[in-house]
């Protein structure tokens, strides 16, 4: 029986963290080379798990840590072998011993593996983004169990697949077949490191009467006044019981339960309505606070506790809005019935090899995207299903998440076995990650739509071929991912990103878009301010890391372009010539050899071309509505798009989204000979009167100060008088001027310095110094200044960064 509950909560933020912790297999493992046959077996090493074969091969010394110098290519010799994992004799807590059910969870096994346990075969797996659970308990023992894992070599295995499939895999072919992280096989921004192992911890599973197996929190309907939640509750019974479902909210007031019955083993699926009213919503990064509800979910016989689980909610409604309007179609996402311009990054994984990131790795990254006004992450679908945590901070931070299903640049198998496969793989992690309120939408691949239509893979194939790869792809994106997260959660699903490449000219005008023109075609940064999509999802411009990252590249003492560690860490064919034609474009010419100085130029040039684009797409709102910059991290010591180097450190780019991105924002451009200053809001500000003056400067001798009164520095070009204007939500362009009537003749390296204040008031104020034109025949860079904004909404001050500009200085 049902029984619909009418919570009325009095509410108050709170931020509590929710762990569950089962118990983790506790055992010591060795691992070696597997031969097979006759051969004689290499000698144990001692395994560290979570890891993979690599790490346990550098901790022990067996290869040199392949991010260094030249190590990656002395590496490639591991992924055509076989490798084992085994325990030693371990013991089984008799706790765990003595119930009825006992099993094992293994979450990672990555990828093709063969599991024995006492001799036994129990397991085969075959799918790196999928967790498998085995019943244990018939070959289980108290003491002096052995569990044994053979991994077979992931690029064998699919060599040996594709011999036997009828048609050709376009794309890349090998790693199409594997179902583990794509970008092991290698990328324009990582190595091609080909591991294997266990990469999560082996968990027990042990009960004698019940467990829950799945509980989902269903967002039926939210509004500022109620809420109508579902609580779905999947319990499995290994005998006739009559239990308890009770659930608590601990951060605030408010319990109720259901009874199960159970007339013999089985699984039932309970359902508790309840409506909250007045709820306290859950806000994205800048919009509001990400407010949770903390909830224990306990499954009880008799009032003796079988299980808790504890799970943190936040109530909001997220949508992905795409509609037919007169410019094409919408692409923008609503946050609680309002729209939010989306400003945020792509990530990649935080680490190469499982295990090596920490839990302040990820603290960090998420609070570096929190301080530079990141609202969404894309998980950028090469990578990974991250682990718990990622999604935690994220919900806890205010940072959504787009989040690609991991498949990447390539065609995929359609047959019925890869089907199924990807189906338990697509069904596990949607009921995984649909509890947390951070999570905005489902994607079902990256770029495999624009590969299969604008990269020529269907040239040299047979036209039934070309049917038969259509078929797949229409079966796995099309049919099955939308099926399974309509199925088991409310989010909004996406079939390719992007739908369209950039050679439909529809990409601007309906869809997310990946606007490579510049970089990949050498089309200078001032196409972004008219290449202008309805959604950015990918743009960007490679860059040197910190020097620190750099001297870990090299093969040699002292630097030098030629050093093959330097040359091994670029992975993009042209990068190193792409740099240097960008910064040439803007800046007299520096020696590469010149590291320091040279290194400090691409990231200026980086910073500058990636604000002229991020400013002019906001500039855009409402018709573009988000825009996420490709990359946001790193893997490996490498040159990449990135804006937080392998070391987390910042590069100039990302101290710029501080800035660019945040909620308020003044922006100077020329549209010809015009001079246009706008005014950006994301936050939702009533329309006000201000004030608008402004100076502009000669940038070869300007000199910004923090916090420093206008004109308070050097002589002004020219002085504007003070002016009205208005600011309101959104973007408005507030003055435009013509700079001949300014007495301007060159527009050439030029600094602006404006400021909105109230009238008559010289604080509270915003403020901003930018270069009106990027392009310049002097050596101009930006250089890090922090200052504080007032806001004259809600009366409070805010530290921020900017960039600023001066000469470069030469050694």
């Amino acid at each position: 029986m049902l029984r619909r509950l009418i919570i009325i909560l009095t509410v108050f933020a709170s931020q509590v963290s929710a762990q569950n912790n089962p118990l983790e297999l506790d055992a010591a493992w060795r691992m070696r080379e597997e031969y097979g046959g006759r051969r004689k077996a290499g000698d144990w090493i001692t395994a560290t798990i979570p890891g993979c074969v690599h790490t346990d091969l550098i901790r022990t010394g067996k290869i040199e840590h392949p991010f260094y110098g030249t190590n990656e290519k002395d590496c490639q010799w591991i992924e055509s072998k076989s490798w084992v994992y085994e325990t030693l004799p371990f013991s089984v807590p008799i706790d765990i011993f003595s119930k009825s059910k006992i099993a094992l969870r293994f979450n990672g096994l990555d990828t093709y593996a063969q599991l024995q346990l006492n001799g036994v075969d129990i397991l085969t797996s075959n799918n790196a983004h999928r967790s498998w659970e085995v019943d244990v308990k018939s070959v289980l023992k108290a003491e002096g169990n052995v569990l044994r894992i053979v991994f077979d070599s992931a690029v064998e295995r699919a060599e040996e697949a594709l011999q036997l499939l009828p048609y050709p895999i376009p794309g890349d072919s090998v790693r199409a077949f594997v179902r583990k992280p794509q970008f092991h096989f290698g990328w324009d921004w990582g190595p091609r490191l080909v591991t294997c192992g266990i990469t999560k911890p082996i968990e027990w599973i042990a009960c004698d009467e019940a467990r829950m197996t799945d509980v989902y929190f269903e967002q039926v309907s939210v509004h500022e006044s109620k809420a109508d939640l579902l609580i779905h509750a999947t319990v499995e019974a290994t005998k006739p019981a009559k239990l308890q479902l009770r659930v608590t909210l601990k951060n605030f007031t408010g319990s109720w339960s259901e009874e199960i019955q159970f007339d013999a083993p089985g699984q039932s699926k309970i359902i508790i309505p309840i409506s909250i009213l007045y709820p306290m919503l859950w806000w994205c990064n800048g919009q509001g606070s990400p407010s949770m509800y903390a909830f224990d979910v306990e499954l009880l016989d008799d009032d003796f506790l079988l299980q808790r689980r504890e799970e943190l909610i936040g109530v909001r409604d997220i949508r992905l809005i795409t509609e037919r309007d007169s410019i094409g179609e919408s692409f923008y996402f609503q946050l609680n019935g309002q729209p939010v311009f989306m400003k945020g990054a792509n990530y990649i994984p935080l680490r190469y090899f499982p295990g090596e990131a920490t839990e302040a790795d990820y603290r960090k990254l998420i609070q570096q995207c929190k301080d530079a006004h990141i609202n969404m992450l894309r998980v950028w679908g090469g990578g990974v299903y991250e682990d718990e945590l990622f999604y935690d901070l994220c919900d806890q931070n205010g940072i959504l998440v787009w989040h690609d299903f991991m498949f990447a640049c390539s065609m995929y198998p359609g047959d019925e076995a890869f089907i199924q496969n990807v189906s338990a793989e697509a069904t596990e992690q949607v009921k995984r990650l649909r509890n947390h309120p951070c999570m905005a939408l489902w994607c079902g691949n990256n770029e495999n739509a624009e590969g299969w239509e604008r990269w020529g893979w269907k040239s040299g194939i047979k036209p039934v071929e070309v049917a038969i790869l259509q078929k797949g792809y229409d079966d796995v994106f099309k049919k099955l991912l939308p099926e399974i997260v309509a199925q088991h959660s409310n989010t909004d699903y996406w079939e390719s990103s992007p739908r369209l490449g950039r050679g439909d000219a529809r990409s601007i005008t309906e869809g997310d878009s990946h606007y490579w023109g510049v970089w990949h075609d050498e089309e200078p940064f001032e196409v972004l301010q008219t290449k202008v999509p309805r959604f950015m999802s990918e743009f960007g411009m490679q860059s040197y890391p910190s020097e620190e990252v750099l001297l870990e590249m090299m093969d040699d003492d002292e630097f030098s372009m030629s050093d093959e560690g330097i040359v091994q860490h670029q992975k993009h064919s042209r990068g190193f010539s792409l740099m240097e034609k960008y910064m040439n474009n803007w800046y007299e010419p520096v020696s590469p050899n010149d590291y320091r100085i040279y290194a400090e130029m691409t990231q200026a040039v980086q910073a500058e071309g990636m604000m002229m684009g991020i400013e002019a797409q906001r500039r855009a709102m409402p018709n573009c509505m988000g825009t996420l910059f490709w990359q946001l991290n790193d893997v490996w010591p490498s040159f990449s798009w990135s804006s937080i180097d392998y070391m987390g450190t910042t590069k100039l780019l990302h101290e710029a989204l501080k800035t660019v991105y945040a909620p308020q924002l003044i922006s100077c451009t020329m549209n010809g000979d015009e001079l246009q200053i706008w005014w950006i809001s994301d936050a939702r500000i009533d329309t006000d009167k201000m004030e608008l003056d402004y100076a502009i400067y000669d940038g070869t001798t300007f000199q910004g100060e923090p916090n420093a009164k206008l004109r308070s520095k050097g002589a002004s070009i020219y002085q504007s008088p003070k002016m009205d204007c208005t600011i309101a939500y959104g973007s408005l362009m507030i003055h435009s001027i013509l700079l001949e009537d300014l007495g301007i003749e060159s527009p050439e390296n030029l600094v602006i310095e404006a400021r909105i204040s109230y009238q008559g008031q010289a604080n509270p104020e915003y403020k901003r110094v930018q270069k009106i034109i990027a392009k310049s025949d002097m050596t101009v860079i930006p250089y890090k200044a922090s200052y504080s904004s007032y806001d004259p909404k809600t009366r409070s001050k805010t530290e921020y960064s900017t960039i600023l500009y001066k000469r470069a200085v030469r050694d």
